[in-house]
């Protein structure tokens, strides 16, 4: 076996999943995208669209892009594949536990490629009303990232023709959302 076959038992981590939920009571109104990847601002955006997918009646299709961050550290390890499987296993099991807390009607999405246009492409798909992301990250990398245009938020607000909603790394989330709903 090659270092870049997968394992037995191991899924491949270059094959497109989509994992489907349960349907819902009833049948969505609209659609609604979110990013999602390990860090807290996307955890905190996927709060946030389970809270607003229950107040819109919405299909809720919650994207991971498998990028650098998914990656370990040596290419050269040999359980490089298994490694990375791993930490994709580990991104789907947290957002669908998550999603839990929302009675159906979603999916989850995870692809590896370029951010803003798989999040588009589903959007786009799916006729989804909005494309929810985490706020931007902070740091130097994040600063680079946003003057040159290269951000997931700048391509999609600068080249999209979705709404873009933004949620910031501390907000309160979906408790109000769920209860304005009532």
């Amino acid at each position: 076996m090659s270092d870049s076959e997968p394992q037995p038992g191991v899924r491949d981590w270059r094959d497109p999943l989509r994992v489907d939920g349960p349907p819902g009571p009833t049948t969505p109104a609209t659609h609604l995208v979110v990013g999602f990847d390990r860090h807290n601002a996307s955890h905190v955006a996927l709060d946030y669209a389970i809270g607003l997918a229950s107040a819109l009646n919405a299909h809720l299709h919650v994207v991971h892009v498998i990028d650098t961050d998914d990656l370990p550290i040596d290419p050269d390890a040999a359980d490089w594949d298994r490694a990375i499987s791993e930490v994709v296993e580990r991104e789907r099991a947290s957002a669908c536990s998550m999603l839990g807390a929302l009675p159906g009607n979603w999916s989850y999405h995870a692809h590896r490629g370029n951010p803003a246009h798989l999040l588009s492409s589903i959007a786009d798909a799916n006729d989804a009303s909005m494309i929810v992301l985490g706020a931007p990250r902070h740091g130097r990398a994040s600063l680079v990232d946003r003057l040159l245009g290269e951000s997931v938020s700048a391509q999609l607000i600068h080249h999209g023709h979705r709404p873009v909603l933004l949620v910031p790394e501390h907000s309160p989330a979906s408790a109000r959302l769920s209860r304005t709903a009532e």
